[in-house]
């Protein structure tokens, strides 16, 4: 009997202690959803510590995860300005950081908890917890914040390294990390010239690489001041932008596409580029559009057929109404010529023009469709994930361009397409490249085969109707 007590109370303390050693909230209790809260801070937020060589300690307000909720705990802390090395240590209810080298002297630091430290049940911080505290400068309220974005999509960059380095002095380098909408913000910065850089640090080593996603731009801040600065970052090239395709749209709009972004700022009309036919006659350009101008031109031509469409179909139902008011007068000279402009048969009085009006077709889309104005709605542009603008309006680039030709070209002839002297996005010279192209007879509704307008009835015939209506 002893012997299987023993049994029972050696099974039942393994079970315990099992049950002690698992991470959970106790059986039957709330929930917890509750993310770890910074509650105390050393040195303290603000305080003045003229000579600083210790450690910084987040202590929270629950025990901690040595597992970051992305990345490691070794990336969780941001110091600004940089001056050393960044170590962080983990105990069961705090962080500590050590700075190698030690906190220099005269300096406000800036030391950010990002928002990847979590739990045992893994809830997460919601916000990253700023510290700021000198070691002997006054603590000026100076801000300098801004969106670093993406220049291609528009969209602001997520978790990108923001460095702001003095102009006169390369060895204190001010730091932040953007957020997921791309905002970053410098608190607390000294006034001068800085040059700020945002770059994506894909290899984690802290350093600005050639050939990693950067942008940068130079300003100037006062003591005091708060500043706001949007830029864009876009990845380094090495080589010019290259001809990959050139198709027509219609026999007198010739769409391009190149490998490479380009910027929309660029005098297309300082390139090289010319349409010759097979027995070696230019054929003469109008205009060489970028992407966005020609969905501009495209809107503007929509926007106008729209208007006259609508002065066309006014005067259609003014001389229909005519016609039939002319009805009670059929030996009238002036009725029978109405009539007969109308469309309506002097035999047969009681009929009227029964078609539907010819509605004018405005120039293709970048998709080869030939639209009309009650289909104006299908967009120009085909290129998903990016926004329309960037953050202060700038026109995005695009790998496109649109050649307007002032004479169509042949069905079945064979055009040779060359361009010279592209410079992409990136600035890089002596891109273009060749290739050749052949209107099919029949395949592209032509736009050029349209007449600029349509028969519209005699308003002095109405008017001079209307009047005889009134004897």
């Amino acid at each position: 009997m002893s012997h299987l007590a023993g049994e029972v109370s050696a099974a039942l303390a393994i079970s315990l202690a099992s049950a002690c050693a698992q991470q959970g909230a106790p059986p039957g209790g709330p929930e917890d959803l509750r993310p770890p809260v910074v509650v105390q801070t050393v040195p303290d937020t603000f305080e003045l510590v003229e000579t600083f060589d210790g450690l910084i300690r987040f202590e929270f307000d629950e025990r901690i995860s040595e597992r970051a909720g992305s990345g490691t705990l070794d990336d969780a802390v941001i110091i600004s300005p940089r001056t050393g090395e960044v170590l962080i240590g983990h105990n069961s209810r705090s962080l500590t950081v050590e700075l190698v080298g030690g906190f220099l002297p005269d300096l406000v630091y800036r030391v950010t908890l990002l928002p990847v430290v979590r739990d045992l049940f893994g809830n997460e911080m919601r916000d990253p917890f700023e510290l700021v505290f000198s070691t002997g400068a006054e603590t000026v309220p100076t801000t300098l914040a801004g969106i670093a974005w993406d220049r291609i999509t528009g969209l602001g960059v997520n978790g990108y390294q923001v460095w702001a380095a003095p102009l006169n002095d390369d060895s204190v380098v001010h730091v932040a990390v953007t957020d997921n909408q791309g905002v970053y913000a410098f608190r607390y910065i000294p006034g001068g010239s800085y040059e700020i850089t945002a770059f994506d640090d894909r290899n984690a080593d802290a350093l600005l690489d050639v050939m990693e996603i950067q942008g940068s731009t130079r300003l100037s801040i006062e003591d005091g001041d708060t500043l706001f600065l949007n830029f864009p970052v876009l990845q380094p090239d090495t080589t010019p932008a290259t001809l990959v395709s050139a198709v027509p749209l219609d026999s007198v709009t010739l769409l391009f596409e190149f490998d490479d972004y380009l910027d929309p700022a660029l005098m297309l009309e300082t390139i090289g580029l010319t349409v010759t036919s097979e027995d070696s006659a230019d054929v003469v350009l109008e205009s060489i559009l970028h992407e966005h101008e020609y969905v501009a031109y495209v809107e503007m031509v929509m926007d106008s057929l729209v208007v006259l469409d609508s002065l066309d179909t006014v005067a259609e139902a003014a001389a229909i109404a005519a016609a039939s008011a002319t009805v009670v007068e059929p030996d009238s000279a002036i009725a029978d010529s109405v009539i007969t402009d109308a469309g309506v048969s002097p035999e047969d009085p009681e009929t009227l023009p029964d078609s539907e009006a010819v509605r004018r077709r405005g120039p293709p889309d970048l998709d080869g469709r030939s639209i009309s104005p009650p289909s104006r709605g299908v967009g120009p542009i085909s290129d998903g994930g990016r926004q329309v603008k960037g953050p202060d309006g700038e026109q995005l680039p695009a790998r496109r361009i649109v050649v307007l030709l002032e004479e169509p070209l042949v069905p079945s002839i064979t055009y040779q397409l060359v361009v010279s002297g592209l410079e992409n996005l990136y600035g890089l010279p002596l891109g273009g490249g060749e290739t050749s192209v052949a209107l099919e007879p029949t395949a592209i509704a032509d736009t050029a085969a349209v007449p600029d307008s349509i028969p519209v009835p005699d308003t002095g015939v109405v008017d001079t109707a209307l009047v005889g209506v009134g004897r």
